[in-house]
Formats: structure tokens, sequence, C-alpha cells
């Protein structure tokens, strides 16, 4: 058997009369691919959920139901896993970084609200949520990056503490347009 230089990138088939060898690539390659690849597609369904839930928000005639804040961690200089956030005076979503490397969303949405405004805009949110992620939606399978928060929680005062807090370069405050029904 000849010694092999290179490494080697694709599964490869060596025949001979006798034997056959196979050479795959190491699976630690595989799955630094596969999670990046992974991560790639749970950030791109966040932006995707956080973009289609903007649209809830222009129904309302109220300003304060259609301003969000939006945190990017990654600029805030601090030492942390959170990526990015998204609140509104509904929801939470939270792009974060596990232990283990994985990317993963984290959903909540308020108690007061959904006493308010009831299942309806909480329904939509959950349906878009899961279409952004599905396993039709993406390259590969997501679904499990998704942590729903299984009970409504008091969001609006982290919200309105975000809002009125002084403007730094990592926090975004956003006015969505009101578009008549």
């Amino acid at each position: 058997m000849s010694k092999k230089t290179q490494p080697v990138t694709k599964l490869e088939t060596l025949k001979t009369l006798n034997e056959m060898t196979i050479i795959a690539p190491s699976e630690e390659t595989v799955l630094t691919q596969n999670l990046e690849l992974r991560n790639e597609n749970v950030e791109k369904a966040y932006h995707n959920i956080v973009k289609h839930t903007k649209e809830l928000l222009t129904a309302f005639e109220t300003l304060k139901y259609r301003i969000s804040v939006t945190v990017d961690h990654t600029q805030s200089g601090k030492e942390t896993k959170l990526i990015n956030e998204w609140l509104c005076f509904f929801y939470n979503y939270t792009l974060t970084m596990n232990r283990f490397g994985y990317k993963m969303i984290y959903v909540s949405y308020d108690e007061d609200a959904l006493t308010r405004f009831g299942d309806k805009l909480f329904n939509r949110m959950l349906r878009i949520v899961f279409r952004c992620t599905n396993l039709e939606s993406s390259d590969i399978n997501i679904e499990n990056c998704i942590r729903i928060d299984h009970s409504a929680t008091d969001i609006q005062p982290f919200f309105i503490s975000r809002l009125f807090n002084q403007e730094k370069d990592y926090v975004t405050v956003t006015t969505e347009e009101r578009v008549p029904s």
C-alpha cells in the first residue's frame, strides 16, 4: 500500500483484487463544517424571524407597538455569548452561542401583551418562528435551534429600559411605518 502525502479531502475508495480500503476525511473536519453551515443557517433564520415579525408590528396604530430595539452584543465590548437581540412591546428574540459552539434562538413573549391582544398575535409569531426554522427552509436541519419560553414573561420593563437607556453604537431603535389593513 502506498503512502499518501496530501490530506484526504473527499471520500476515496481504493480497490485491489483482495482488499478494499476506504479513506475518509476526519469526522472532526466534517463536524466543524456542519457546525459552521448550521450556525450560518441559524443566523439567517434569526434575521428572517425579526424581519417578518416587524411586518406584524405595521398593523398597529399606536406608536409604542411599532417600536423595536436591536442590540448587537458583538459590538458592546463585553465578553458574552449573546450575539444579537431584538425586542419590542410583545416579543424578545435572542441569538446566542451555547457552550458547545451552536448558535441558538431564544424566544419570549410578554404576558400582558398576550392578555391584552389575545392569542392571535402570539400564534402569528409562532408561525413565523417555525416557518423560518423548519426543515424545508434551510439547507440543513436547524429545527432544534429554537428555545421558546413556555410561559409568558414580563418583557415590557426590559423593553422600556432598553428603549430609554442612552443610545449606544450597538443599540438601535426602529419604528415601523403603519400599514393600514
